[in-house]
């Protein structure tokens, strides 16, 4: 029996990682095997050769691009980023370079996105497929769409870019498309809806500060404020995509936590494919969440 593809998508700070952490938990206690899929977890998880040699490149380079133009201790990320990889490993990196400072440069913001777009297609055939193929569940917390999408969006904010910003609203019209083929598409997708005010307090508590991308500090505009206007309008692409393809929706808007992800166990316990993989002909209450963390 094939298995299932599960994909989750909001903004930063909705709780993503936290609502995978559950799904995660309550399958692989009914035994079935859930795989990440993620950049980090097929680095880790995939055998030495093609494509995992591949996928370790596409998101060095992914990152390198991102931070193109800026430093840490004065040395240029472009240099030290494929170093830290090999010191601090997939999992660590970005938290490394996080701290990174000075002027971004547009292009590379710009081709970040399409070196992840590409990703995204190895990911699907060297972890979804193979794990869906025998019977297992491949769970991606951080559907492409989503960094994809705002990294073009980032890219249009920049002053001084060389790229029209017409030309990349097309392209992020063009990438939404991509992501709607049925061949990306997830069997089961979630949307965290999240109130960006909420999410940006989260954010806050948890970390003290905004990630690179998540404000609009790239273009020179960093804080609160460029936050709640940014991930404003990226909600709302991500809603209307969301709907377009069927997603569940799930509000994030100051309920508990716990409310959210019962929600979401509750829909996810009840998809017939699920319940043809447990072997269930009725799905089971959904079990008490954890504590509070975001993604």
């Amino acid at each position: 029996m094939a298995g299932i593809s599960l994909a989750l998508m909001g903004i930063d700070g909705a709780g993503k990682t936290t609502l995978a952490k559950a799904f995660r938990k309550e399958l692989s206690a009914r035994g079935l095997e859930v795989a990440d899929v993620t950049w980090a977890g097929a680095v880790a998880t995939l055998p030495a050769g093609f494509p995992r040699t591949s996928v370790e490149q596409l998101g060095v380079e992914g990152w390198r691009l991102f931070y193109a133009g800026r430093t840490i201790d004065e040395q240029p990320i472009d240099e030290l980023v494929p170093q830290l990889f090999s010191d601090f490993g997939a999992s660590d990196l970005p938290r490394r370079i996080g701290e990174a400072q000075g002027q971004a440069r547009q292009s590379g913001v710009i081709t970040s996105a399409l070196v992840e777009l590409a990703g995204h297609y190895l990911l699907q055939t060297a972890v979804t497929a193979p794990v869906v193929a025998r019977g297992g569940v491949a769970l991606n917390d951080g559907f492409g769409l989503k960094n994809v999408l705002k990294c073009l969006r980032l890219a249009q904010q920049m002053p001084d870019g060389e790229v029209p910003s017409e030309t990349l609203h097309r392209l992020a019209e063009h990438v939404t498309g991509v992501f709607s083929d049925p061949y990306l598409q997830p069997d089961m997708g979630f949307l965290l809806a999240a109130d960006p005010h909420l999410s940006y307090e989260w954010r806050m508590a948890q970390n003290g500060r905004l990630g690179a991308g998540e404000d609009l500090e790239f273009a020179g505009r960093p804080g609160r404020e460029s936050y709640l206007s940014f991930q404003s309008a990226l909600a709302a692409e991500y809603r209307t995509a969301a709907k377009r393809w069927g997603w569940h929706v799930l509000e994030v808007d100051g309920r508990p936590q716990s409310e959210t992800v019962a929600e979401g166990l509750r829909v996810l316990l009840e998809h017939e494919k699920v319940r043809a993989l447990l072997g269930n002909a009725e799905s089971p209450s959904a079990p008490e969440a954890p504590v509070r963390t975001v993604s």
